[in-house]
């Protein structure tokens, strides 16, 4: 076993970035160089991915493939121009491979989640954090006026906390 001693003092980024106070936020910002995300908004500004979407009648392999070629883990369903629903890789595990269902004959529509939660971009990481939690959701889309401008997920909030 490896034991080092050190003379600084050990600081929790991670509990002094949630208890939110302007002190401990300069604090992080110190240690970091970099200055903290606070909203929504800042978060889907800064990433490099814009909204990514597919119709109810594509196919779950066209829907997967999508996925897998940008790198994300869901997927906004909209129909005419409104949403109507989504659709994540969790579900495709569950819901088609897991119950043997054929990928190219399952369509969106057959398994995606009718019921979509939103938060407004003015919300806070932590917000989205327990809206996340609360309902069991990896994803949770960002409306603003009544249209969807962004998307933020637990693997969003993780980069951020970790870089």
């Amino acid at each position: 076993m490896v034991s080092v001693k050190s003379n600084l003092p050990t600081i929790d980024a991670f509990s002094v970035f949630f208890s939110r106070s302007p002190d401990n936020i300069k604090t992080v910002e110190k240690i970091t160089q970099e200055p903290i995300v606070e909203t929504v908004r800042e978060l889907i500004e800064s990433k490099p991915v814009g909204l990514i979407t597919v119709k109810p009648d594509v196919s779950m392999k066209e829907a997967m493939l999508l996925m897998d070629d940008k790198h994300i883990h869901s997927l906004l369903v909209y129909q005419d121009d409104r949403l109507v629903g989504i659709i994540s890789a969790s579900d495709y595990s569950k819901k088609v491979l897991a119950s043997g269902l054929d990928e190219e004959a399952t369509k969106v529509q057959d398994v995606m989640s009718l019921h979509v939660s939103t938060i407004s971009p003015d919300a806070t990481i932590m917000e989205s954090m327990r809206v996340m939690a609360a309902h069991g959701f990896h994803h949770l889309p960002v409306e603003e006026g009544g249209k969807i401008v962004g998307m933020v997920s637990w693997s969003d909030i993780m980069h951020l906390m970790l870089n």
